[in-house]
């Protein structure tokens, strides 16, 4: 069976939990890749090099958070000069740090939405099923008995199906939202002439 045709099985019979289901999907992996697009670190070279070499090219091109940060730092020094406050690098180099957080609260929302809304579809599969017992006709109810349990299973599978890969991706970007973090309290330090602490 292909995957194309897995896919409209899911819709067909996974009751009227679905749509919803495949709606958080959607959301969960547009919020996880608009966090992964925000949480690119940019150059590899260790923080003293990428210092080192947006004061010797200033005008070159940021790609990623960090590169961000250290080009508008070198900039800051180069206005200001050395040690910068801890006040002006909060209000020039902060934002980023803000930006590091951002679709975390929408991410562990969805990721945990998805396992409830399949629980809801298996909670509808079974009250179908059991309505089904109810009815007088052995041949219709064993077909009603029998949509239940799929509808019931299918909601489960989809709810969990989106929420494992989600958390388990979840679960890597904050890794790496907590390296970039310390890395620019790094950087704070090292233009602020404080100590810092991871």
């Amino acid at each position: 069976m292909s995957l194309w045709q897995q896919v409209v099985d899911l819709w067909r019979y996974g009751g009227a939990v679905m749509p919803a289901l495949f709606l958080t999907a959607a959301a969960l992996w547009y919020a996880l890749g608009l966090r992964l697009l925000r949480l690119r670190r940019g150059d590899r070279r260790s923080l003293p090099a990428l210092l080192a070499h947006y004061r010797a090219r200033p005008e070159a091109p940021a790609h990623g958070l960090l590169d961000e940060a250290v080009r508008r730092a070198v900039s800051l020094l180069r206005r200001h000069g050395g040690p910068l406050p801890a006040r002006l690098l909060d209000e020039h180099i902060g934002p980023l740090e803000d930006e590091l957080r951002a679709g975390t609260g929408l991410v562990a929302c969805l990721v945990a939405m998805a396992p409830l809304l399949g629980l809801l579809g298996t909670v509808v599969g079974l009250i179908e099923t059991f309505g089904s017992l109810g009815q007088s006709s052995t041949s219709t109810a064993s077909e009603g008995i029998a949509g239940g349990i799929v509808e019931a299973l299918y909601a489960t599978q989809m709810g969990l199906a989106i929420a494992v890969p989600g958390l388990l991706m979840g679960g890597y970007l904050h890794h790496r939202q907590q390296r970039l973090s310390l890395e620019l309290r790094q950087l704070f330090a090292m233009v602020s002439g404080a100590e810092v602490y991871p």
